[in-house]
């Protein structure tokens, strides 16, 4: 480039004529090349930059805006991290200061909900819905009565009126917290997929929790329009249970349909007593929700001849492990009472149902996490919340099974 000005100098101080075309393109290749130097200045600038930052722990740097880059860009995928831009591998390892707020995902994928389901029997028997605000739903329910008939030229006769209500599901938190040391070996690698550790625990934790609530759980539901009921609780084991004879048409909204079978009876027999009173229309996806104690009774049955009344099945529901009781698929949930604790405390011993139909969960939002290495030095604390709710929505399509007193 300085031939170029040298040349320009002395041709503009020659005696000679100065080609003006001449001059003017050898100017313009000055300037071209003037801005390759300057792209090639800004390119060297930004690759040193990359690879200061690469080169960078925590502690080295304090570009907080780093940090919650990475952080967005971080997520979980089975057992893999997957990470974008210039994000290191070694900053997912658990030695590294970096890997702080990047080894927790802000959200999980499906895999969080299949394994809910695998820890909630109830959940994957149910219908869950996502929803981003208040969940309300109108329910129908028939008072007694049928259609009518009527001769050709006859009279209308106006018949029992459908009953509707309003039902607004109450949502409740679910939540843990696990806390880990931020050292915990010398070695630069990650000796642990910290994520998929905590994954797996704190969904273990939350499902369990989650299952309780289910069965047991006290939030109230607000109910409108339905007479002498203005709340319904969310777990099917806190509700009111009906008095009298139920039968297949039996549907109070707000208590659950109880059928009583005497303690001498052969829990077999009673599966078919409480069979006897589900609708024709809830049977085909009828499902039986019991305890492993439930389980293991009904197996040691035996007949007349002293041969087990059932044989083990390898049979499965949504996924989870059981198998058929008289025909009927059951499920084992951890959290229903044994045979003794139900009978004792005048519980529902087994739940049978169309659980599609009869039961509903509300999900608000996804899982949510905190990431806290802050508060308490040499320690990262990481926290999910789970908001969901529940409500029974047809009490026509489950049944309850209580064990009396002989």
């Amino acid at each position: 480039m300085q031939k170029l000005f040298d040349e320009l100098a002395k041709k503009a101080n020659s005696e000679d004529a100065v080609d003006k075309a001449t001059v003017a393109n050898i100017e313009t290749e000055i300037k071209s090349l003037r801005n390759q130097i300057s792209e090639q200045e800004v390119q060297l600038e930004a690759q040193a930059d990359a690879l200061a930052r690469k080169s960078s722990t925590k502690s080295q740097t304090n570009d907080s805006a780093d940090d919650l880059r990475a952080a967005q860009f971080a997520f979980v995928k089975g057992r893999h991290a997957v990470t974008d831009g210039d994000i290191k591998a070694d900053e997912f390892s658990r030695t590294v200061d970096v890997e702080g707020g990047h080894t927790i995902p802000t959200h999980f994928d499906s895999e969080i909900t299949r394994a809910l389901n695998k820890t909630s029997s109830i959940r994957a028997l149910s219908r869950v819905l996502a929803v981003s605000g208040n969940l309300e739903r109108i329910i129908k329910f028939k008072t007694a009565g049928v259609a009518k008939t009527k001769a050709e030229k006859a009279a209308y006769e106006l018949n029992t009126v459908d009953t509707f209500a309003k039902l607004r599901w109450n949502f409740t938190d679910v939540v843990d917290q696990q806390r880990h040391t931020a050292w915990v070996s010398d070695e630069p690698e990650s000796v642990l997929n910290l994520a998929q550790e905590l994954q797996d625990s704190i969904v273990l934790n939350i499902g369990e929790k989650e299952s309780d609530l289910l069965l047991n759980g006290t939030i109230l539901n607000s109910v409108e329009d339905v007479a002498g009921v203005t709340t319904t609780p969310m777990g099917l084991l806190a509700h009111t249970l009906s008095t009298g004879t139920v039968n297949r048409f039996t549907d109070n909204f707000g208590t659950l349909a109880k059928v009583e079978v005497a303690a001498d009876v052969k829990l077999t027999d009673a599966v078919l007593e409480l069979r006897a009173t589900l609708h024709s229309q809830y049977l085909a996806n009828a499902v039986l929700v019991v305890s492993s104690d439930f389980e293991k009774r009904a197996l040691m049955e035996k007949d007349e001849n002293g041969r087990p009344l059932l044989s083990p099945s390898t049979a499965s529901v949504a996924g989870l492990p059981g198998g058929t009781i008289r025909g009927i698929p059951y499920v084992v949930d951890d959290l229903m009472p044994s045979v003794a604790e139900a009978q004792a405390a005048g519980k529902p011993v087994a739940l049978l149902a169309d659980f599609k139909q009869a039961y509903t969960i509300a999900d608000y939002g996804t899982m949510k996490w905190v990431v806290d290495p802050i508060t308490e030095p040499q320690f990262v604390k990481y926290t999910a919340r789970r908001r969901v709710g529940a409500a029974i929505t047809n009490y026509k399509a489950i049944r309850a099974l209580v064990i009396t007193a002989v």
